[in-house]
Formats: structure tokens, C-alpha cells, sequence
């Protein structure tokens, strides 16, 4: 063997020396580390997805004792108690005659986490009183659903009957939050409940009755149309020779009327029109283009065409157009 035979052995028997270290380093010494990261970041991963689930229990737990707070009580026989004992108060309240009124008690029934239980409500009075004890049944704080409703005329016009079930939900809580003073959303006297007047002045839940030459139709009492802004609807906002006219339709009877500047258009004096280009109230990204002004005592309201008066809201005087500014 000659001495570069000699050289080129040594070199091979020195790399196969560095090949089984790395081995040995990588496979006995830096592997059982590396197992040793591998488990630390399982762990840590394991740890956040423990405090994730804790920090989503103890929100749940937290809005579950803020519900069953609301709620007629936890236990189901005296929630369902307290739910009638409620519903008779109402009657009361609104002066409808509790022998009228039929109430069953609804089956409990259970869902994941608690029980739904309730009243099955049946009875008879007057139109606007039984508009008016859905409505605050609808706005009790409690928690609850009305459903099943089913309306039908009465024996008699300007009577109805209604029958339908209140339901309240029994969360299965031990230790329900701080109880809240519980107001009702709306009250009788709110405009939300004024939407409903409608119903009342149009009767419109009274029966067709075809009539004879002995015994013609009943008819609707006539409502007068600026007691009703959403039946109202401007239609055109023209000008001819300088002058505006305001072109309003009355969309129960599609009648449409004339109205010039300084006639009175449901209790306001029609100031005249502006034609700027605005952007459409209520409406992002869309413009208007004419508005009509209105004026009721000092305060101002524009209406824009193509909307209902039931839309209308109110300017500042600086809003107004130079033409119509108040001295």
C-alpha cells in the first residue's frame, strides 16, 4: 500500500469516524430533547385549550345566572305559577273580565338545559283591549314566546277572540345572578304600540258580510288620512311656471291630490319645495333629488318624494334652502 492508498484510507476511516458521531449525537443524545420539546409544547398547547374551555364556562355559567334571573324562577311548578298569576294581572289591568278567558296549563317539557313550560290562553274581548293585552304579554321582561296565535272574529262587530300559548323557560341553575328590576321593552302609551291603531280604526279583523237590499254592508267608519302618515305617499314634486305643486296619494283609495304652497298637508303648512340634491335619509349611498317642506309650529320637517309622510323627519333652520330660511 503505497502512501497516497495510505492518505486516502485515512480520510475515509476519519469521515466514517464524523458520520458515527453525528449519528450517535443526533440519535442518543439530541432525540430524547427533542422528544422532551415536542412534549413541552404539547403540553402548553393541551394548558391554552383548558383555559379557553374554562374562560367559555365560566361565560356561559355567567349568562345563564343573567337569564335565569330574568326568568319566573327555577323551580318549574312555581314558575309555571307565577307565569298564570302574571297573565291574570294583565286581564285585570286592561279591565278584561276574567271569566272570558280560559287557561290550561302546558306541559312541561324538557330541553337541554332546563324545561319550557306555560299557559295555553284562550278568550274573547274587545278589538283594541286584546291588541292591547298581546302587546304587553309580547313586552313582559321575563323570559318567553308567544305562539300559536290564532285570531278570529267574535260574536259580536268590534270583538275578537284569540288563542294562543305563553311559554317561559326554567333554566337548570342552582344559583341564579342578582335579580334585575324587570320593566317591560314598550309601554301602552309608546309610539311601538301606536302602529297597531290601524288594526282598531280599520276594523280590520271584522268578517265580510255581502249585503241585501234589506240589510246593506256594514260600513268602516272613515279615519281620517293624517291620523294615518303611512298610508300618505308623495308622488310627485313638480314645477311649472315657478310655481311647486306637491302631488300626494292616498293609498287606500289610490286617490291622488293637489297641494300647492301654503296649503296644509296633514296638520303642517306646506312651505314649498327644495330641489338640492341630498343624500336619502336613512338610506347610505342613495340621493334624492326634491324633498318637500313642511312646516308644524316651529318646527320643521322635510318628506322626500317617493316616501310616505310616516317617514318625514325634522330639519334644523339652518338646514332649510336660502329660498325658504325664516327671516
Amino acid at each position: 500500500m503505497n502512501r497516497r492508498e495510505k492518505a486516502l484510507l485515512g480520510m475515509i476511516g476519519l469521515l466514517s469516524v464524523l458520520f458515527a458521531g453525528g449519528w450517535f449525537a443526533r440519535n442518543v443524545l439530541l432525540r430524547p430533547l427533542n422528544n422532551l420539546e415536542q412534549q413541552k409544547q404539547e403540553a402548553q398547547e393541551a394548558l391554552r385549550k383548558l383555559k379557553e374551555t374554562r374562560s367559555a364556562y365560566l361565560r356561559a355559567e355567567s349568562y345563564l345566572q343573567q337569564a335565569a334571573a330574568r326568568s319566573f324562577g327555577t323551580n318549574t311548578d312555581l314558575a309555571t305559577a307565577q307565569a298564570g298569576h302574571m297573565l291574570t294581572e294583565q286581564l285585570s289591568r286592561l279591565g278584561l273580565p276574567e271569566a272570558n278567558f280560559n287557561f290550561q296549563p302546558v306541559p312541561a317539557r324538557k330541553i337541554r338545559g332546563g324545561q319550557e313550560t306555560g299557559w295555553s290562553v284562550q278568550g274573547e274581548g274587545p278589538l283594541g283591549k286584546m291588541i292591547d293585552l298581546l302587546f304587553v304579554l309580547e313586552q313582559t321582561p321575563q323570559l318567553h314566546k308567544i305562539e300559536n296565535l290564532v285570531i278570529s272574529p267574535g260574536d259580536r262587530p268590534g270583538r275578537i277572540r284569540a288563542r294562543f300559548h305563553y311559554l317561559t323557560l326554567v333554566i337548570n341553575i342552582n344559583s341564579p345572578g342578582p335579580q334585575p328590576e324587570l320593566k317591560p321593552t314598550f309601554a301602552l302609551n309608546s309610539p311601538q304600540r301606536r302602529l297597531y291603531d290601524v288594526i282598531v280604526q280599520r276594523d280590520l279583523l271584522r268578517p265580510y258580510v255581502p249585503g241585501t237590499p234589506d240589510r246593506p254592508r256594514p260600513v268602516t267608519p272613515s279615519v281620517d288620512p293624517a291620523s294615518r302618515p303611512e298610508t300618505l305617499k308623495i308622488v310627485s314634486l313638480s314645477q311649472w311656471r315657478g310655481d311647486s305643486e306637491v302631488h300626494v296619494c292616498d293609498l287606500t283609495n289610490m286617490k291622488v291630490t293637489s297641494y300647492k304652497t301654503g296649503e296644509t298637508l296633514a296638520g303642517g303648512e306646506i312651505l314649498g319645495v327644495d330641489y338640492r340634491t341630498m343624500p336619502l335619509a336613512g338610506s347610505a349611498g342613495l340621493v334624492s333629488d326634491s324633498r318637500v317642506i313642511l312646516k308644524s309650529g316651529t318646527n320643521y320637517w322635510a318628506v322626500e318624494q317617493g316616501q310616505t309622510l310616516a317617514t318625514r323627519y325634522q330639519l334644523a333652520p339652518e338646514q332649510l334652502p336660502a329660498e325658504l330660511c325664516p327671516k
